[in-house]
């Protein structure tokens, strides 16, 4: 059960995020409540299949404990649940379609709530509504094509015949252009509904995702092949140690991963890590326990999980400094570790300096982790992030968003930058420089942002930094200051990396920091 647990409790911590996050704002709390219990509906379902998968898996005498029909049966179950969040999702989609501005619809409601409210008091309203109706409709339909062209009206708008008869036209401008400001603010709330509604849309086509993988995960789980199930027995029997149950995944560009329950004979104990060299022998693959896994394995069944060992290893290094007079800084990180196989960095400057900006980039940050960790992709968390701003209050608030997504088995690196200064690259003899000239999170309904992906070799740094860094660079050519800095520095350590890069930029200027600065330092080498 680790590795569901491991999705699971994110998945739930997303729930819960989702509540309180928008709790501040009652007019879009059920909505995301409806998302929240979506969420803890799939994860209570999700835990009766494994468990049931789990309570007639085991393996007695060799036997195969988990039967085809069973995972066939699990699979089309999970397909069938995420095939329902996919209507589910078009469904919002239907409902989604914003308003540039204000339809002909829109214009006879005004003119309904202009005639109720004004004209039906009025005592020549029989004479313009009875006698003179088609003039006085053709009229106040002129009038309203002008208020849809100009977004209100005055006296002179007035068409020459209705000026003619109508005894209240200053009271007529006026209710008119009343009832367009309701109008308006109408369709404000139209479009904020509707780009909730779109947010809604996207995480539910994310949560369907998510099940469908998993669900082709637990079909995997049974297709064992008995060479290797014997192979593994075997070694781990001659070295006393008994395998209840077995699971292999293979998971693309991260390598094999292998849950077993398993316990020590005869009074032996056995450190996982001897016992992933046991198991990586029997299938000629390099393993390692994972970070969560038990250290020994003890006299009594438990449930220890092994990776296939990654290609490269990384260390990190930060170094930051605050605005002059500053006791907080507005900009925040985190390096976050999936798994085994996985490495993320993040970095978000929220919105000026101090307490304020730091409580903005935080929640970013904390937010993204939830999402990361429950398996969603970074665009869908970001996607629904940026809406939350925009919805979430009246006042503005945005940040940069930053994340590079290091895989530790393939050596690559993703990039995905919103509003984000220069990420740094270096190499041996060059540095290479990643931009973005989108606009921060939080800004705009429609997010752009720009990914890039690389091929990372041994010895490589990835360097973050935020604005307040190159802003501190008092040179005409800020990046390349920054990179010729970077291109001299000869430390190995990630950490004095970050330390120069921050002392240089510092160092270039004449007065205090005016901004918040941070430095992030990810250097890669391949394992021997």
């Amino acid at each position: 059960m680790q590795k569901e647990r491991k999705y699971l409790l994110p998945l739930a911590g997303v729930g819960v995020a989702l509540i309180t996050f928008f709790s501040v704002n009652p007019k879009m709390v059920t909505q995301y409540l409806v998302l929240a219990t979506i969420l803890l509906i799939v994860i209570g379902f999700t835990a009766v299949i494994i468990a049931f998968l789990q309570g007639r898996g085991s393996v007695n005498n060799g036997e195969e404990y988990v039967k085809r029909e069973l995972q066939n049966t699990a699979k089309k179950k999970l397909e069938g649940i995420a095939h329902s969040f996919t209507k589910l999702a078009t469904s919002f989609d239907y409902l989604s379609d914003q308003k540039v501005s204000l339809d002909h619809d829109d214009l006879g409601a005004v003119l309904d709530d202009v005639s109720d409210n004004l004209c039906r008091s009025c005592k020549r309203c029989s004479y313009c509504w009875e006698k003179k109706f088609n003039e006085s409709y053709d009229s106040v339909s002129a009038l309203l094509e002008a208020a849809l062209a100009n977004g209100a009206v005055t006296t002179d708008d007035m068409p020459d015949a209705m000026k003619e008869y109508c005894i209240q036209i200053p009271f007529f401008i006026e209710e008119t252009n009343r009832n367009l400001a309701v109008a308006k603010l109408k369709m404000t709330w139209h479009n904020r509904m509707a780009e909730s509604r779109e947010a809604v849309a996207d995480q539910l086509k994310e949560i369907a995702r998510i099940v469908e993988d998993f669900s082709g995960n637990l079909c995997d789980t049974g297709e064992i092949i008995e060479v290797k199930r014997r192979k593994v027995n075997s070694k781990l029997k001659h070295h006393r140690v008994k395998a209840q149950r077995i699971l292999m995944f293979e998971r693309e560009n991260r390598g094999m991963e292998i849950h077993i329950t398993a316990k020590c004979m005869r009074g032996r104990c056995i450190t996982t890590k001897e016992t992933a060299n046991l198991i990586g022998q029997a299938l000629g693959k390099h393993l390692t326990p994972r970070d969560d896994s038990r250290n020994v394995i003890g006299r009594k069944y438990a449930d220890y999980v092994f990776c296939e060992d990654a290609n490269y290893k990384v260390l990190t290094g930060v170094a930051r400094t605050s605005k002059e007079k500053e006791e907080v800084n507005g900009d925040s990180f985190s390096f976050l570790y999936p798994d085994s196989q996985d490495v993320v960095m993040m970095l978000s400057d929220g919105m000026g300096t101090g307490e304020k900006a730091f409580r903005e980039s935080g929640m970013i940050i904390e937010l993204l982790e939830e999402f990361l960790e429950a398996g969603f992709r970074e665009e869908p968390a970001i996607r629904l992030i940026n809406s939350v701003l925009v919805l979430k209050s009246e006042q503005s608030m945005f940040s940069t968003v930053d994340i590079c997504l290091l895989n530790l088995c393939a050596g690559t690196c993703d990039f995905v930058k919103i509003g984000a200064a220069t990420t740094f690259i270096k190499r041996d003899h060059y540095v290479e420089t990643i931009r973005s000239n989108s606009m921060p999170v939080g800004m705009l309904n429609t997010m752009e942002y720009v990914k890039t992906s690389k091929k990372l070799y041994n010895g490589d740094y990835v360097i973050m930094i935020s604005d307040g860094v190159l802003d501190c660079v008092q040179e005409e050519d800020k990046e390349g200051f920054l990179q010729d800095v970077i291109m001299r520095i000869t430390y190995k350590s990630p950490q004095e990396v970050a330390n120069a890069i921050l002392q240089a930029a510092l160092g270039s200027h004449t007065s205090e920091p005016m901004d918040d600065m941070t430095v992030l330092v990810t250097g890669i080498w391949r394992k021997s």
